[in-house]
């Protein structure tokens, strides 16, 4: 019989970034899932882009970008945010033990459903279970590509955003015709410009719809 995490991960949802922006849209849409409390496994080699992710992740979190950086010496970084859940940085890479671990204060940071963000995740069973973290593995797809493999626990299935991590394809802009990258801001849109002359032209009916609008209609903006 396979467990529900086992089916969780069987499916993984693959995203790729070809430009800091693409990996910005990733990050959106992963903040826009998370709860107090979760825990997200970042997996991946040396300069894999961990660090710069968890750094997209915090502004869209609502976290100077400029205050997020490794914490391979001191371990955590633990990033306040006023009337919400803290978020808890922590590089395992050179974790000796959980003693060590413990005196970092992560119980406290538990108590207060803080959100974990957790490089080198294998060094920290107890604390970041892949059976109930999200775990993101990022890989070298070319000098300025990664290839984002998202594999949420089976609880993220319920929450309303989850959607926003589907897997994308490439799209034709509707306004320009343009080609548009998969994880492109305005995606399926080419530019915001774009999103807003496509939006002006519905207000003012110079589009009409000679047809029943269908579901793939609607899902196609979203």
């Amino acid at each position: 019989m396979v467990s529900i995490g086992q089916q969780s991960r069987m499916k993984p949802l693959v995203r790729q970034s070809d430009a800091l922006e693409h990996t910005t849209t990733i990050a959106r849409d992963v903040s826009a899932v998370l709860r107090p409390g979760d825990t997200i496994r970042l997996v991946g080699d040396l300069g894999a882009g961990k660090t710069t992710f968890v750094r997209a992740l915090c502004a869209e979190l609502g976290v100077d970008p400029s205050e997020v950086s490794s914490p391979t010496f001191v371990l955590m970084h633990v990033h306040e945010r006023k009337n919400k859940a803290p978020i808890a940085h922590l590089d395992c890479y050179r974790l000796s033990d959980d003693d060590e671990l413990g005196a970092l204060g992560t119980d406290d940071l538990i108590e207060q459903s803080a959100i974990f963000l957790i490089e080198w995740p294998d060094r920290a069973p107890d604390l970041a279970d892949p059976e109930t973290s999200c775990t993101i593995t990022i890989e070298h797809a070319g000098e300025t590509s990664r290839v984002f493999t998202i594999a949420p626990p089976p609880s993220w299935r319920d929450r309303p955003e989850y959607g926003a991590l589907r897997t994308r394809g490439p799209a034709k802009c509707p306004a320009t015709g343009a080609p548009v990258h998969p994880e492109c801001p305005s995606w399926p849109f080419s530019s915001d410009q774009a999103r807003m002359s496509d939006l002006h032209g519905w207000l003012t009916e110079r589009y009409t719809i000679s047809r029943p609008i269908e579901q793939a209609d609607l899902e196609q903006g979203e």
